[in-house]
């Protein structure tokens, strides 16, 4: 199957965990494959189109209404996700529509959340 990159794709953390767009072509699940990409953690109201075309990527789903800030289980739910799939030598990847929340997560994920004690009431 041929692959292409998908929109504003970039490694958060080479080897760990990466950032993209929403993927809209079987060819950007391909391309997540080919890169060692075994974990999709979408993070939006709804699931990726074509999501169930690459059988070999699991989609981890955390509804998270666009635009809107995650909860602390939320975060800790995607954490989870990246740590366990790193633990077992796998690469996760953030799909987000909100550009904001990226950061947010970035953020979380190379600081020690646990140290965290509330959680900002707006994401700028």
């Amino acid at each position: 199957m041929a692959s292409a990159q998908p929109p504003n794709f970039s490694w958060v953390d080479t080897g760990k965990v990466a950032g993209l767009a929403m993927p809209r072509m079987t060819a950007h699940y391909q391309y997540l494959l080919n890169n060692g990409i075994k974990h999709l953690v979408t993070l939006s109201e709804r699931k990726p189109p074509y999501h169930d075309t690459c059988p070999d990527l699991t989609l981890h789903h955390i509804r998270i209404h666009d635009f809107c800030a995650p909860t602390f289980d939320q975060i800790n739910r995607f954490l989870s996700i990246v740590e366990e799939a790193n633990a077992r030598g796998q690469t996760a990847e953030i799909s987000i529509a909100c550009h904001p929340m990226v950061k947010l997560l970035d953020s979380c994920f190379r600081s020690d959340w646990t140290a965290c004690t509330e959680l900002p009431s707006s994401v700028p």
